[in-house]
């Protein structure tokens, strides 16, 4: 019965799937279109929009913020390494970017995310987009994890840490 079953599979499923495979494939590029047109439509106006970009001075960051510079949003190029973000200030105008702030900050020290904020909104008057590419950059195991560090970034109370887990290791 096993060997029936197969040799039935092996006739209905190859054809069976390319069938599908043809539906499938032609409607992509209807489905493309639509993905067009949507993005088209609700493309947020970012003239004279802020954003704030935290570790500007990384790849990831220095990508996002020439990508809103491109769509002529203000930025505030945010990392440790200031001398760094110059060149990317200098490159985003060139994009479009309308003006640019630059801020040397720690965003895990508590002080200086208040001293950003407050710096932006002094030069601009608003802060309308946050762009966190600031990752902890270390290994950890989480529940020995120091509160100053840790949760200040996953935007968690250190009262909420999840009950030790015995991973079997």
């Amino acid at each position: 019965m096993e060997q029936v079953l197969n040799a039935v599979m092996d006739l209905v499923v190859p054809p069976a799937s390319m069938v599908m495979l043809a539906f499938a494939w032609s409607t992509l590029p209807f489905l493309r279109g639509v993905e067009w047109a949507l993005k088209t439509l609700t493309k947020e106006d970012m003239l004279g929009k802020v954003v704030v970009i935290t570790g500007a001075s990384s790849a990831t960051g220095e990508q996002i913020a020439y990508e809103y510079a491109r769509r002529n949003a203000n930025l505030v190029l945010v990392a440790r390494r200031e001398h760094r973000l110059f060149g990317i200030r200098d490159n985003a105008r060139l994009l479009g970017a309308g003006q640019v702030l630059v801020i040397a900050a720690d965003v895990v020290k508590e002080d200086d995310c208040r001293r950003l904020v407050s710096d932006t909104v002094s030069y601009f008057g608003q802060l309308n987009h946050l762009v966190n590419t600031v990752s902890l950059g270390h290994d950890f195991n989480f529940e020995e994890a120091a509160d100053t560090t840790a949760f200040p970034l996953l935007g968690i109370e250190p009262s909420e840490k999840p009950p030790k887990v015995n991973s079997g290791l």
